[in-house]
């Protein structure tokens, strides 16, 4: 007769942060990018990726250049579309997008971060 399993861990509530490869802000306001040279609107970011509103269209696993520019200069990398939804919104048709950074100076993104992030 094999051994009885050791008790479950206690559930634990999902801590958004946690499970995370890195921590995660929303953005103040309207913080516009370009996806593949295209404008998009970042809802939020973390230095490793990022989620954005497009019109145009994104796919998964769709590999792109992404620029977050703002008063301080540009700071540009290679990314990949990690998943894709279509909305329809009241401004018309778009695409919500995980953006996963894949060569981002970590330094740049970082600072870019402090200037954008909501308080």
């Amino acid at each position: 007769v094999p051994a009885p399993a050791p008790p479950a861990a206690p559930a634990q509530p999902l801590d958004q942060r946690g499970t995370r490869r890195a921590p995660r802000y929303k953005v103040a306001g309207q913080v516009d990018v370009l996806v593949d040279g295209n404008p998009a609107s970042l809802i939020d970011i973390s230095t490793v990726g990022a989620q954005v509103l497009s019109t145009a269209v994104l796919k998964p696993n769709q590999r792109l250049r992404m620029t977050l520019n703002d008063q301080s200069g540009d700071v540009r990398f290679r990314a990949s579309v990690a998943w894709a939804s279509f909305e329809i919104s009241s401004k018309g048709p778009r695409y919500r997008a995980g953006i996963q950074f894949l060569d981002p100076n970590a330094q740049q993104v970082d600072a870019y971060i402090a200037r954008h992030k909501a308080s």
